[in-house]
Protein backbone atom coordinates (compact mmCIF):
# COMPACT_ATOMS: atom_id res chain seq x y z
CA UNK A 1 0.00 0.00 0.00
CA UNK A 2 0.94 3.50 -0.70
CA UNK A 3 1.48 6.75 1.59
CA UNK A 4 -2.43 7.60 0.42
CA UNK A 5 -3.82 3.75 0.63
CA UNK A 6 -2.32 3.67 4.41
CA UNK A 7 -3.39 7.52 5.56
CA UNK A 8 -7.10 6.52 3.94
CA UNK A 9 -6.89 3.20 6.03
CA UNK A 10 -5.91 4.50 8.97
CA UNK A 11 -8.04 7.45 9.47
CA UNK A 12 -11.26 5.45 8.78
CA UNK A 13 -10.48 2.98 11.20
CA UNK A 14 -9.49 6.13 13.59
CA UNK A 15 -12.43 7.61 13.24
CA UNK A 16 -14.78 5.10 13.51
CA UNK A 17 -13.53 3.38 16.69
CA UNK A 18 -13.66 7.78 18.32
CA UNK A 19 -17.29 6.96 16.43
CA UNK A 20 -17.68 10.05 14.85
CA UNK A 21 -19.17 10.22 11.34
CA UNK A 22 -17.06 12.18 8.86
CA UNK A 23 -19.51 15.15 9.46
CA UNK A 24 -18.13 15.14 12.88
CA UNK A 25 -14.72 14.49 12.40
CA UNK A 26 -14.68 17.28 9.33
CA UNK A 27 -16.26 20.05 12.40
CA UNK A 28 -13.58 19.03 14.97
CA UNK A 29 -10.73 19.62 12.72
CA UNK A 30 -12.41 22.60 10.93
CA UNK A 31 -12.11 20.92 7.74
CA UNK A 32 -15.40 19.91 4.92
CA UNK A 33 -16.54 16.31 5.22
CA UNK A 34 -15.99 16.61 1.42
CA UNK A 35 -12.60 16.88 2.56
CA UNK A 36 -12.61 14.03 5.12
CA UNK A 37 -14.11 12.00 2.37
CA UNK A 38 -11.17 12.77 -0.23
CA UNK A 39 -8.61 11.34 1.94
CA UNK A 40 -10.29 8.88 3.62
CA UNK A 41 -11.05 7.43 -0.37
CA UNK A 42 -7.24 8.09 -1.24
CA UNK A 43 -7.77 10.27 -3.16
CA UNK A 44 -5.69 13.17 -1.44
CA UNK A 45 -3.62 13.80 1.54
CA UNK A 46 -3.61 16.39 3.83
CA UNK A 47 -1.02 19.41 4.34
CA UNK A 48 1.51 18.27 6.52
CA UNK A 49 0.25 20.88 9.16
CA UNK A 50 -3.31 19.37 8.94
CA UNK A 51 -2.04 15.33 9.51
CA UNK A 52 0.05 16.41 12.60
CA UNK A 53 -3.25 17.97 13.79
CA UNK A 54 -4.97 14.13 13.01
CA UNK A 55 -2.26 12.65 14.88
CA UNK A 56 -2.94 15.21 17.96
CA UNK A 57 -6.63 15.13 17.88
CA UNK A 58 -6.97 10.75 17.84
CA UNK A 59 -3.69 11.17 20.01
CA UNK A 60 -1.64 9.05 17.93
CA UNK A 61 1.54 9.80 15.76
CA UNK A 62 2.33 11.01 12.57
CA UNK A 63 3.76 7.96 11.74
CA UNK A 64 1.14 5.60 12.68
CA UNK A 65 -1.12 7.65 10.41
CA UNK A 66 0.99 6.75 7.26
CA UNK A 67 1.97 3.54 8.11
CA UNK A 68 0.77 0.26 7.16
CA UNK A 69 -2.96 -0.01 9.11
CA UNK A 70 -2.44 -3.01 11.89
CA UNK A 71 -4.87 -4.91 12.38
CA UNK A 72 -5.90 -4.48 16.50
CA UNK A 73 -7.48 -1.24 17.65
CA UNK A 74 -5.13 1.39 18.98
CA UNK A 75 -5.00 1.44 22.62
CA UNK A 76 -4.82 4.66 22.72
CA UNK A 77 -8.65 5.23 23.02
CA UNK A 78 -8.80 4.07 26.39
CA UNK A 79 -6.89 6.25 28.08
CA UNK A 80 -7.96 8.82 26.05
CA UNK A 81 -11.61 8.20 26.90
CA UNK A 82 -9.94 7.64 31.20
CA UNK A 83 -8.32 10.88 31.02
CA UNK A 84 -11.40 12.74 29.60
CA UNK A 85 -13.39 11.11 32.53
CA UNK A 86 -11.28 11.74 35.34
CA UNK A 87 -11.10 15.51 33.91
CA UNK A 88 -14.83 15.67 34.20
CA UNK A 89 -14.75 14.02 37.32
CA UNK A 90 -12.69 16.06 38.65
CA UNK A 91 -14.36 19.17 37.46
CA UNK A 92 -17.55 18.20 38.53
CA UNK A 93 -16.41 17.29 41.99
CA UNK A 94 -14.50 21.01 42.45
CA UNK A 95 -18.35 22.52 41.86
CA UNK A 96 -19.67 20.34 44.65
CA UNK A 97 -16.53 20.93 47.60
CA UNK A 98 -17.43 24.99 47.06
CA UNK A 99 -21.04 24.33 47.48
CA UNK A 100 -20.01 21.58 50.65
CA UNK A 101 -17.68 24.88 51.74
CA UNK A 102 -19.74 27.70 51.07
CA UNK A 103 -22.56 25.39 52.76
CA UNK A 104 -20.40 24.76 55.87
CA UNK A 105 -19.01 28.46 56.13
CA UNK A 106 -22.50 30.07 56.30
CA UNK A 107 -23.57 27.77 58.80
CA UNK A 108 -20.70 28.43 60.93
CA UNK A 109 -20.47 32.21 60.37
CA UNK A 110 -24.37 32.95 60.30
CA UNK A 111 -26.05 30.00 61.56
CA UNK A 112 -29.54 32.13 61.77
CA UNK A 113 -29.50 31.95 57.91
CA UNK A 114 -31.41 28.92 57.07
CA UNK A 115 -31.52 28.75 53.33
CA UNK A 116 -27.78 27.79 53.01
CA UNK A 117 -28.81 24.09 51.63
CA UNK A 118 -29.84 26.42 48.26
CA UNK A 119 -25.79 26.49 47.79
CA UNK A 120 -26.26 22.10 46.46
CA UNK A 121 -29.14 23.77 44.41
CA UNK A 122 -27.52 25.86 42.68
CA UNK A 123 -24.24 23.74 42.24
CA UNK A 124 -26.45 21.23 39.83
CA UNK A 125 -26.94 23.99 36.89
CA UNK A 126 -23.08 25.15 37.42
CA UNK A 127 -22.29 20.88 37.03
CA UNK A 128 -24.74 21.13 34.15
CA UNK A 129 -22.72 24.01 32.57
CA UNK A 130 -19.41 21.89 32.90
CA UNK A 131 -20.71 18.96 31.32
CA UNK A 132 -22.04 20.58 28.71
CA UNK A 133 -18.61 22.46 27.65
CA UNK A 134 -17.07 18.63 27.89
CA UNK A 135 -19.82 16.95 26.23
CA UNK A 136 -19.39 19.54 23.54
CA UNK A 137 -15.95 19.35 23.30
CA UNK A 138 -15.88 15.41 23.53
CA UNK A 139 -19.58 13.77 23.66
CA UNK A 140 -22.13 12.87 20.83
CA UNK A 141 -25.16 15.06 19.89
CA UNK A 142 -27.02 13.05 22.08
CA UNK A 143 -25.46 13.29 25.37
CA UNK A 144 -25.61 17.44 24.61
CA UNK A 145 -29.41 16.94 24.51
CA UNK A 146 -29.07 15.50 28.10
CA UNK A 147 -27.12 17.68 29.23
CA UNK A 148 -28.93 20.82 27.96
CA UNK A 149 -31.93 19.10 29.45
CA UNK A 150 -30.69 19.05 32.59
CA UNK A 151 -29.12 22.54 32.91
CA UNK A 152 -32.87 23.89 31.74
CA UNK A 153 -34.91 21.97 34.25
CA UNK A 154 -32.21 22.65 37.14
CA UNK A 155 -32.17 26.17 36.09
CA UNK A 156 -35.98 26.53 36.38
CA UNK A 157 -35.76 24.85 40.30
CA UNK A 158 -33.07 26.89 40.89
CA UNK A 159 -35.09 29.93 40.52
CA UNK A 160 -38.64 28.54 42.01
CA UNK A 161 -36.67 27.16 45.10
CA UNK A 162 -34.63 30.41 45.23
CA UNK A 163 -38.35 32.97 45.51
CA UNK A 164 -40.16 30.26 47.26
CA UNK A 165 -37.21 30.97 50.14
CA UNK A 166 -36.68 35.01 49.49
CA UNK A 167 -40.65 35.68 49.18
CA UNK A 168 -42.26 36.62 52.29
CA UNK A 169 -45.37 35.28 50.65
CA UNK A 170 -44.85 33.42 47.58
CA UNK A 171 -47.75 33.40 45.04
CA UNK A 172 -49.73 30.18 44.51
CA UNK A 173 -49.13 30.14 41.24
CA UNK A 174 -45.78 30.24 41.17
CA UNK A 175 -45.33 26.75 39.46
CA UNK A 176 -46.49 27.83 36.79
CA UNK A 177 -42.34 29.10 36.02
CA UNK A 178 -41.57 25.44 35.22
CA UNK A 179 -44.28 25.47 32.26
CA UNK A 180 -41.13 27.87 30.54
CA UNK A 181 -38.86 24.54 30.93
CA UNK A 182 -41.42 23.04 27.87
CA UNK A 183 -40.65 25.15 24.90
CA UNK A 184 -37.11 25.08 26.21
CA UNK A 185 -37.10 21.45 26.06
CA UNK A 186 -38.71 21.34 22.87
CA UNK A 187 -36.03 23.72 21.05
CA UNK A 188 -32.98 21.76 22.69
CA UNK A 189 -34.93 18.64 20.85
CA UNK A 190 -35.03 20.79 17.42
CA UNK A 191 -31.77 21.86 17.53
CA UNK A 192 -30.61 18.44 18.07
CA UNK A 193 -32.78 17.07 14.57
CA UNK A 194 -31.24 20.31 12.97
CA UNK A 195 -27.25 19.29 13.81
CA UNK A 196 -28.04 15.80 13.03
CA UNK A 197 -29.88 16.93 9.60
CA UNK A 198 -27.03 19.20 8.82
Amino acid sequence: MDIKSNFAANLVKLRKTAKLTQAEFAEKINYSDKAVSKWERGESLPDLYTVKQIADFFNVKIDYLISEPKPDKPLIFKKLNFKRTILCLASTAIVWLIAVLFFAFIRIIVPSISATWLAFIYAIPVTAVILLVFTSVWGKNVFNLIVVSILIWSIILTVYLTLIVALPAPPANLWEIFLIGIPAQGVAIFWLLYKRVK
